[in-house]
């Protein structure tokens, strides 16, 4: 395995600014993205619940071939790399994007000795405000303090932006000392979390949820869980914002 080089990105929408609301979906696709029966399930998802941002988790992408998704603008954030596939963190999107910033964690996981990775996203709105989208996969088999860490420099890095805000992804808060962090990282950030009414359908290990949809300066009009445990071991999570 190697060290990621640069994002990989596609945008195509640049002069786009986000309207009234929009829908997004959060899921971890643990590395199946270049099946063909994932990217047909995950095209009718987006058909049938009128997706417009994709956050997604452990994506795998070939280095010869594009990634299949739906004809939207991309920025796919890499932690690993080999000589064929690039993996990592992936927004989409059908707006313009007006600036990325991907963080490697400082630490690596002992198993495998690797980074994850965070991608940041700024993204106009119509009110004239920017909406900032962090999409970040939580390192892992790192002692507690470590993760803490990890969270205190994704939060240092948005802080200073005053507009409306979603966080999301798989935090990998398996145990109650990582929840705790989570809890005031969310609040130093005034952020919200996204509940949904099946929670029993959302990723837990231990009891504790993995996958969340925080939000602040948006208001929450929907929000569900997608049963597709044939392709992950996570579900999709859904929620609608409107301005």
């Amino acid at each position: 395995m190697y060290k990621p080089h640069n994002s990989i990105k596609s945008l195509k929408h640049q002069e786009i600014s986000c309207y009234e609301g929009f829908t997004i979906l959060c899921w971890n696709v643990a590395k199946l993205t270049l099946r063909s029966s994932y990217q047909e399930y995950l095209k009718s998802i987006v058909e049938e619940n009128h997706i417009d941002i994709l956050l997604l988790q452990e994506v795998k992408k070939s280095l010869a071939t594009e990634l299949e998704l739906c004809d939207y603008s991309y920025i796919l954030s890499p932690n690993i790399q080999t000589k064929k596939h690039i993996f990592g963190v992936l927004t989409a999107f059908k707006i313009s994007c007006e600036d990325e910033l991907s963080l490697l964690t400082k630490k690596r996981e002992l198993s495998y000795a690797t980074h994850k990775v965070t991608l940041i996203t700024r993204h106009k709105i119509s009110r004239g405000d920017e909406l900032v989208i962090v999409n970040l996969h939580a390192i892992n088999f790192v002692k507690n303090n470590d993760f803490y860490m990890e969270l205190e420099n994704i939060k240092l890095t948005i802080k200073s932006h005053k507009g409306s805000m979603i966080v999301a992804g798989d935090f990998n808060t398996w145990n109650i000392k990582r929840v705790e962090h989570l809890r005031e990282f969310t609040h130093d950030l005034s952020l919200t979390e996204v509940y949904f009414n099946d929670n029993s359908k959302q990723k837990k290990v231990f009891a504790n949820c993995l996958d969340y949809i925080f939000y602040r300066g948006l208001e929450l009009s929907d929000s569900k869980v997608i049963d597709a445990k044939k392709f992950s071991d996570h579900n999709p999570i859904l929620a609608t914002f409107k301005f």
